[in-house]
């Protein structure tokens, strides 16, 4: 990533580490259940983690595969998943920092290439996943899981500015169309799709990014306008206090060619 996003990355989550490591999406066990089982992980496989977090998928990656690496910008991070694995007892993950832009392996290193919510933080995907290309070996599953950006432009920069108040690290969230662009230019091809809604919690999410009390008031009013008209592509729901708005997420398992 360019220098100026990978400190904006670290700063913004180094401070949230400790929440984002105990956020539903983050945790959520059959989610992740779910990516791994797409990805084909077996038993003498090598799996990496792309910006892992707090490593969650990868220490669920390293239930199937034989070892897993997980490798993320931010040392706040690292640190919580090196305890979590050590708690856990996992001897078979490993978990290294850097740039995603300029992954620390050789070329062919792994079965298994994973990202998960991070492609929107991501100032260049394009080099992202041109790196993760590289490290897959001819043959590897490649799987990308995140938010859909909508394809209007309108809103799309609706999106865009909500998150980004909501957390300075936010690039922009990319529409399939955008994605399956990506894939063509990196010459992988979308073996397949899954796309569902996810539902956040308006306060959690607030709480996450940590904005102030003034840019909290006013990603709220941005979520309550969205109730009214289709500026984001989300849906907004309200059950009492607790309001949610849900959008469209989906996972894509490339395949490099052999």
């Amino acid at each position: 990533m360019s220098e100026a996003n990978v400190d904006t990355v670290r700063a913004q989550f180094t401070r949230q580490a400790e929440i984002y490591a105990r956020m539903r999406q983050t945790t959520d066990q059959k989610g992740l259940d779910g990516l791994v089982a797409l990805s084909g992980a077996k038993p003498g496989d090598r799996a990496l983690d792309v910006a892992c977090g707090p490593g969650f998928l990868t220490m669920t990656l390293a239930t199937r595969a034989a070892h897993a690496t997980g490798f993320d910008a931010t040392d706040a991070m690292l640190a919580l998943a090196r305890a979590e694995a050590a708690r856990r007892g996992i001897a078979n993950v490993e978990f290294r920092s850097g740039d995603a832009e300029a992954l620390p392996f050789p070329d062919a290193s792994f079965d298994v290439v994973c990202c998960r919510a991070a492609f929107h933080h991501f100032a260049r995907p394009e080099r992202v996943l041109a790196e993760m290309v590289r490290v897959a070996r001819p043959g590897a599953k490649i799987v990308i899981a995140d938010m859909l950006g909508p394809e209007d432009a309108a809103k799309a920069a609706y999106r865009d500015r909500m998150e980004r108040l909501c957390d300075p690290s936010h690039a922009h969230a990319l529409s399939e169309s955008e994605l399956r662009a990506l894939f063509d230019a990196a010459g992988v091809e979308v073996a397949f799709a899954f796309r569902s809604p996810f539902a956040v919690e308006v306060e959690e999410w607030i709480e996450h990014g940590g904005p102030t009390a003034e840019v909290a008031e006013e990603l709220r009013r941005m979520v309550a306008a969205c109730a009214d008209e289709d500026l984001a592509g989300i849906t907004v729901r309200r059950d009492g206090d607790r309001v949610t708005f849900s959008y469209e997420a989906a996972a894509f398992v490339l395949a490099r060619p052999a």
